[in-house]
């Protein structure tokens, strides 16, 4: 329980319990500045990430992203009361460092990544005395507090509050680790269920050294009021990675122009020349015939001239 772990540490005893200041540093570390840097192993960050940046240097990606409302965060600060009392005293106890550490954490909690979702404050009273009076005194403590945070610190939240008063049966573990002069018969009284609470004090009382153990270092403890600050904050999450080099790009193969295609004299379709005086001619013209007209008056002429059956480069054929 949280108040033996307070009773614990004013007994100086080694316990396993954080205390408040490292819970402090701890929030602090969280306040957008948490940075995570995954490997290439292709680890993804949360899927309400939101990307802030990305950059590229060489082959490596840098990618920032930013998750918003990581919450179950808590941070308890508490306030000790003397004997009788519900006033805030800063120098009573440890309360000067335990008021510095709220203040310092309520000033972290301006900054816009962090958001607090809930506060809770108790007041407690220590089990010797009148029931009664000690409800009373509980409820005082956790109302004293509540109104030095709402006038302090103005938060947005509802503060929720709550007080309880201790029983002797509380004490129990907090006696079992101390070296409280006989511890056994203390402990026989606190654990007792056929004695009353008022029977129990009695009977402690009536043990001085015990119970000047208890007056001084245990009760003390139980006296007191704590705030406890639920919260989320935005992190901040780089991830890199690494890309393949690009390869340079191939150049593109153009298609090889065609072979031209072999020049081919064009087939000359046949003449038909009406002569007069021959009849009728078909030529087959060769491929060095230059087809005019004058070329071909000067070849009937030539036929006409020497009657050869080849004429000016014409294979005639008559009929």
């Amino acid at each position: 329980m949280l108040f033996l772990a307070r009773l614990l540490f004013g007994l100086g005893v080694q316990t396993n319990t954080i205390t408040n200041m490292k819970k402090i540093l701890l929030s602090v570390l969280a306040l957008g500045t948490t940075v995570v840097v995954f490997a290439q192993s292709g680890q993804a960050p949360a899927a309400n990430a939101i990307l802030v940046s990305q950059t590229r240097s060489g082959d490596v990606v840098t990618t920032r992203y930013k998750i918003p409302h990581n919450d179950g965060k808590h941070a308890g600060f508490d306030v000790h009361y003397a004997v009788n009392k519900a006033n805030i005293v800063p120098t009573y106890s440890d309360n000067q460092e335990q008021i510095a550490e709220l203040k310092d954490f309520m000033a972290q909690s301006q900054d816009s990544t962090m958001h607090i979702s809930a506060i809770h404050i108790v007041g407690y009273a220590s089990p010797d005395g009148n029931a009664t009076q000690n409800d009373t005194l509980a409820s005082k403590r956790a109302q004293s507090l509540y109104h030095y945070a709402v006038n302090t610190y103005h938060p947005k939240q509802e503060i929720d509050t709550q007080h309880k008063t201790f029983k002797w049966s509380d004490c129990a573990d907090v006696v079992e680790k101390s070296d409280i002069p006989n511890k056994e018969q203390v402990l026989s009284i606190l654990k007792s269920t056929s004695h009353t609470e008022p029977q129990k004090e009695m009977a402690l009382r009536k043990m001085p050294d015990s119970w000047s153990y208890l007056a001084t270092k245990i009760l003390p403890k139980m006296r007191y009021a704590d705030i406890e600050i639920d919260y989320g904050v935005d992190e901040f999450v780089t991830r890199t990675t690494i890309v393949p080099k690009t390869e340079p790009a191939k150049p593109v193969q153009t298609a090889q122009p065609a072979a031209p295609a072999q020049q081919t004299t064009p087939t000359q379709p046949e003449v038909v020349v009406v002569d007069e005086e021959m009849g009728i001619i078909v030529a087959t013209p060769r491929h060095d015939y230059i087809d005019s007209n004058e070329n071909k008056r000067n070849q009937r002429k030539a036929r006409k001239a020497d009657k050869k059956n080849i004429k000016g480069g014409y294979e005639a054929v008559y009929w």
